[in-house]
């Protein structure tokens, strides 16, 4: 019986008849299962078979030879559904024999939809001559299985078709599963093709050297970013995507003796190699990227540039390969070395994540260099400026407050911040092990809230602050001490270790937020920690719907932040419970020590805990 239902999803989906259904929804009463229709002219073709119901929609006008479709199919197994093994059936029954020499497999991940197990594959290829792209979404539930498959043919837009495409996606019910939160606009902006149907490339950076010039009065950067890249791959390869934050520009490429071609579409360029490059080989391409203002414009604490300053916190460097895999979560690839040199006006300082190696003038100008060695940096963060420091130092831990020139703090207030800093780094070494770093540089660069990264943390401007931060009205508000304890654990959680697969968002916001908490109850006494508990459980109940979006599912935005950091924190507090405080901070520090200058999963995390963790776990991530 299974190799019969195994069989027949192999076949190529098409309508059973000819019924055509306008409707807004598609709804299976039957399998408990509905689907909206991408766009107001798409319609539902549905049909039943022996086994299997295959349900088509595509625009009302359209044939099914231009590619422009999806369908959904249902059907039921003798018994529980081996998701793998059915998902690897249809790649090598109907996918490899459908799309012939043309077939490529981009990426395939597990995940889960409304809460179900699920493993979504992308591929791309030709079928009669039409080149297109599949997504596939394989989702089990006991022995029911369905499948949602999305078509993009190349000739058309992936933007405009993506945007309907996600409605779809959002919003699948399936009887069973829990459901998901309300739609925002930012689930429904048009952003661009998924991830998924951006190629992973066997291409790899080993190492990046970037310079970084400025020029002050007109507010633009340009940046010659050399790298090292393997072909990690087991054929020979001549060409490489290049994917670039949009608020750069790619210029051009150079290869290791002259330029190369360079083919810009849909967000990504393709640069095509003089050469092949065998497997395990390396070549260097140098990139020339710009960005200035007037362009698209970005979040406040993403990107600045101005006369009187700039930072850029934001994966900006040239990538080969996207950093989400298709599941939209992050994706598990190596680190790579990052070098910043920064070439500015003499009276300029940078200050970047890593350590300062160089520090020099010359002919009127600034020259620095930043390099991250011991511990890597998940992004090519820097602020630049006519900054001034003020430095504290005591216990061999030096904390550097950057100003610019309109700031003003007084003295016993950066006494007090970098007191407050300090008891925030040593809460953090103890519970998830020490770095070799022995410095923490705090800039004023006008952010409109405070953002962690390695060994540096960019913050607003102070304005003219006098007294203690510990108990200053005005200095609370700026900087108070659970944000400066989420913000510096974020060099252990997001550069020290890094999240990949789902549960991505929750690994990155939630371990930040828990340390907060934690820090203040060692700080304060185990009253104020249970208090702290108690509020953040509240919280975390008095979101719509309860906050019941499961937490490996829950993406990396702004919008997520008050589930990370309530059910995200709640989370990690019962784990706390369950096990007990000793087994609790052992599993804490063999997950950051483990995994240093590496990626963690859900499943490490699982393990990390052991049986009894992973159990109380479980319900808040699935």
């Amino acid at each position: 019986m299974l190799g019969i239902a195994l069989a027949l999803l192999a076949s190529l989906p098409a309508p059973q008849d000819t019924t055509t259904l306008d409707a807004p929804v598609y709804a299976n009463e039957a399998y408990g299962v509905s689907v909206p229709r991408p766009f107001d002219d798409w319609v539902f073709e549905p049909g039943a078979g022996p086994q299997t119901t295959t349900v088509i929609f595509h625009p009302r006008t359209a044939l099914l030879r231009d590619q422009l479709w999806g369908a959904l199919i249902l059907t039921t197994f003798p018994a529980k559904v081996a998701l793998r093994r059915v998902t690897d059936q249809r790649v090598t029954g109907t996918w490899q024999r459908l799309l012939g020499r043309t077939y490529e497999l981009i990426s395939s991940d597990s995940l889960t939809v409304g809460g179900l197990p699920a493993i979504r594959t992308a591929m791309s290829g030709a079928i009669n001559h039409v080149a297109l792209d599949v997504e596939e979404y394989a989702i089990a539930r006991d022995s029911d299985l369905i499948i949602l498959q999305l078509r993009y043919p190349r000739g058309l837009s992936h933007d405009s078709i993506a945007a309907g495409y996600r409605r779809v996606v959002r919003g699948l019910r399936i009887r069973g599963a829990p459901p998901p939160e309300p739609a925002t606009p930012a689930d429904l902006a048009d952003s661009g093709p998924p991830a998924g149907l951006v190629p992973r490339s066997p291409f790899q950076v080993s190492a990046y050297d970037a310079l970084v010039r400025y020029d002050a009065p007109a507010a633009r950067v340009d940046v010659a970013v050399r790298a090292d890249i393997v072909n990690a791959g087991e054929a020979p390869g001549d060409s490489l995507p290049i994917l670039l934050w949009r608020a750069f520009t790619l210029d051009s490429v150079r290869g290791p003796a002259r330029a190369v071609g360079v083919r810009t579409g849909g967000g990504v360029s393709w640069v095509h190699l003089a050469g092949p490059v065998e497997p395990q080989g390396v070549t260097t391409l140098t990139f020339f990227v710009h960005a200035a203002p007037g362009g698209r414009p970005f979040p406040p604490q993403m990107l600045e540039l101005a006369p009187t300053g700039a930072f850029v916190a934001a994966d900006w460097l040239p990538r080969v390969q996207p950093e989400p895999d298709s599941a939209g979560q992050a994706a598990s690839v190596p680190r790579s070395a990052i070098t910043l040199r920064f070439d500015l006006p003499q009276d300029w300082h940078a200050l970047a994540q890593g350590h300062l190696a160089t520090d020099a003038i010359s002919l009127g100008r600034r020259l620095t260099t930043w390099r991250s060695e011991d511990v890597g940096q998940s992004t090519a963060t820097f602020a630049i400026g006519p900054y001034r420091a003020m430095t504290r130092r005591d216990h061999g831990f030096t904390v550097s407050v950057w100003l610019a020139p309109g700031d003003s703090l007084a003295s016993g207030f950066v006494d007090s911040l970098a007191d407050s800093i300090r008891d925030a780094w040593d809460f953090c070494g103890g519970a998830f092990g020490r770095l070799p770093i022995d410095e923490m540089n705090v800039v004023a660069a006008g952010l409109p809230e405070a953002r962690g990264f390695l060994g540096l943390l960019l913050v607003g401007h102070p304005g003219d602050l006098t007294g203690s931060a510990r108990d200053s009205t005005r200095g609370a508000a700026w900087l108070p001490f659970a944000t400066l304890a989420r913000e510096v654990a974020r060099t252990w959680w997001g550069n020290s270790v890094t999240p990949a697969g789902p549960g991505s968002a929750w690994i990155l916001e939630s371990f930040p937020a828990w340390t907060a908490l934690a820090a203040r109850g060692t700080l304060e006494g185990d009253t104020v920690r249970q208090r702290l508990v108690r509020e953040e459980e509240a919280g975390w109940r008095g979101l719509p719907a309860g906050g019941g979006t499961p937490l490996s599912e829950v993406p990396a935005s702004d919008a997520s932040d008050a589930l990370l950091r309530t059910k995200g924190v709640a989370a990690i507090e019962a784990v706390r419970r369950a096990v007990g405080e000793a087994r609790f901070r052992e599993g804490l520090m063999t997950l950051s020590v483990e995994h240093r200058n590496a990626r963690v999963t859900l499943d490490d995390v699982l393990a990390a805990f052991g049986d009894t963790g992973a159990t109380v776990l479980r319900p808040y991530l699935y």
